[in-house]
């Protein structure tokens, strides 16, 4: 009798190996191969469910940016102080590993253009959301600008970067925009 496999399951697989390899080494080692490796499967098993890198890298990086646009917008229905709520998300609630993968997309998208269109996708929905909140675009680059500054504070000195502190600097930003 034939094995079942369960092909969601599988296709999740594939996507986090993609990014944990491209996490731990970058997208350029997201090959096929690596991927089958990491997943214990064959190359023609992996190409089962995908034509080719291109298709694999973004399959991996598309489910991850839904996956966090689905949080934000939950959090954004959830939440009485919707600005706050994703400010603090974005810089102390994502955890190491979100983290990490983010900053390999980062990465990639200056080397692997399926990677960019991904994640310019990603930010272009991100500023929409930030101009709904904030009212305007200066006020939108503010955040940006915050939120990108104590993401990348939290990977160069983590230690010098508490929660609190971090919520120090939040607090400063967005009390003049009523946040």
């Amino acid at each position: 009798m034939p094995r079942q496999v369960d092909h969601t399951a599988r296709r999740r697989d594939i996507g986090a190996a993609v990014l944990q390899i491209a996490a731990e080494r970058g997208f350029r080692e997201a090959t096929i191969r690596a991927v089958a490796s990491a997943v214990g499967a064959s190359t023609s098993q992996v190409t089962h469910y995908v034509r080719g890198r291109d298709e694999l890298i973004r399959i991996a990086v598309r489910h991850e940016v839904e996956a966090r646009q689905a949080q934000i917008t939950e959090l954004l229905a959830d939440s009485e102080r919707p600005l706050r709520a994703l400010v603090e998300w974005a810089v102390l609630d994502t955890g190491a590993d979100a983290r990490r993968i983010w900053l390999a997309i980062v990465l990639g998208a200056r080397t692997e253009p399926v990677v960019r269109a991904e994640l310019e996708a990603f930010n272009h929905w991100w500023d929409a959301e930030l101009r709904r909140l904030v009212g305007g675009p200066d006020e939108a680059d503010v955040v940006d600008v915050l939120v990108g500054g104590l993401v990348m504070a939290g990977f160069e000195a983590a230690e010098e970067w508490s929660r609190e502190r971090r919520l120090r600097v939040v607090d400063a930003v967005l009390a003049p925009l009523g946040a």
